[in-house]
């Protein structure tokens, strides 16, 4: 009886956190796909071991770019197949639009624009893909 209680628990944690861990998917796949030579990582915008709000640089320009959109609590307000519709119509433009003008930016102590920086692996979490 004790280990089906467990699992149980441990399942039920993990459907409860999933709504978030899906809406941040969506921006991860995206930037994968707009650098297709970089592995990048969640913890490109998240500080690793810390609650999702708490942010790195990199997710803090980010932020300040979508945090007017409410776009989490948008997807979260969905259930089924209008998550995916939502993700698809709403998020990842948003997020397209904002990466544009990041991509032109240039952190307050570089030379080099974020498109620059991570091109050259050079913020924390994106790193190039190994040559084949």
């Amino acid at each position: 009886m004790r280990p089906f209680f467990i699992a149980a628990i441990t399942i039920g944690l993990v459907l409860i956190s999933s709504g978030d861990t899906q809406a941040h998917m969506a921006f991860k796949k995206e930037l994968s796909k707009k650098y297709p030579d970089m592995k990048v990582s969640c913890n490109a915008c998240h500080v690793k071991g810390k609650p999702k709000t708490e942010r790195g640089e990199f997710g803090k320009v980010f932020y300040k770019q979508l945090k007017d959109k409410k776009l989490t609590e948008g997807f979260k307000s969905k259930e089924g197949s209008e998550r995916k519709k939502y993700e698809k119509e709403v998020m990842i433009p948003a997020f397209t639009e904002a990466l544009k003008k990041i991509k032109k930016m240039k952190p307050k102590d570089k030379e080099m624009t974020y498109d620059e920086l991570i091109k050259a692996g050079e913020i924390a979490e994106i790193t190039k893909k190994p040559a084949k």
